[in-house]
């Protein structure tokens, strides 16, 4: 049986004595963590939304470009929040159709067989789809991979909410760039990032 100063109590405060009681205790739940998501933005472009990174993945070039030995992918990456994310290149990768986990090969590796791949690199700029979904955040460069000469090439990049990075990836393929589903990997210490996309679809 309530006393008469609880009675009382309640009389004078009302539902919004129980409603503070209420919303104290959801304060203390922790949030649900965030869903990776893909969507098609583009006719070859897909965006993913994770809860530690977003990024724009452009493949136009790839999907005219069927037979070649390297795989050419445009991509734009940016945090989700203040705190800086570390995207190390050696945990990079690409999934193949036929199910073949593809290294990002390294700067040597790249650079030994560019000259047999400059003129499509320059046929893969004219290509090139606008990826600028964090319009006035700090842009900087992708530069995991880079034309010999032309910049430093980065072990790590780091991304937040306040900066995004561009550039392109270079994945050396045993049995040429096929027709099939291709899966872009990133394994961050927290989540692991997976972009699907799909060469050689008829639409």
């Amino acid at each position: 049986m309530k006393s008469k100063w609880t009675v009382a109590l309640l009389t004078i405060l009302g539902p919004a004595a129980l409603a503070g009681c209420t919303s104290a205790t959801a304060k203390d739940e922790k949030p649900l963590p965030k869903q990776a998501s893909v969507e098609q933005v583009g006719a070859t472009v897909v965006k993913y939304a994770g809860p530690d990174v977003e990024l724009a993945l452009s493949y136009r070039f790839a999907n005219i470009n069927l037979g070649m030995e390297w795989l050419l992918v445009d991509v734009a990456v940016t945090g989700t929040s203040r705190v800086s994310v570390e995207l190390p290149r050696e945990k990079i990768s690409l999934r193949t159709p036929d199910g073949d986990i593809v290294p990002l090969p390294k700067q040597e590796e790249l650079g030994d067989a560019f000259s047999s791949i400059r003129a499509a690199n320059l046929r893969a700029d004219v290509a090139s789809e606008p990826l600028r979904y964090w319009g006035g955040r700090r842009q900087c460069n992708l530069n995991f991979l880079v034309e010999p000469g032309s910049n430093l090439a980065m072990q790590s990049i780091w991304v937040n909410d306040e900066r995004w990075c561009t550039g392109r990836l270079y994945f050396p393929l045993a049995k040429n760039v096929q027709p099939g589903r291709y899966e872009l990997r990133i394994d961050l210490p927290e989540s692991k990032v997976r972009v699907p996309f799909v060469l050689g679809a008829t639409r």
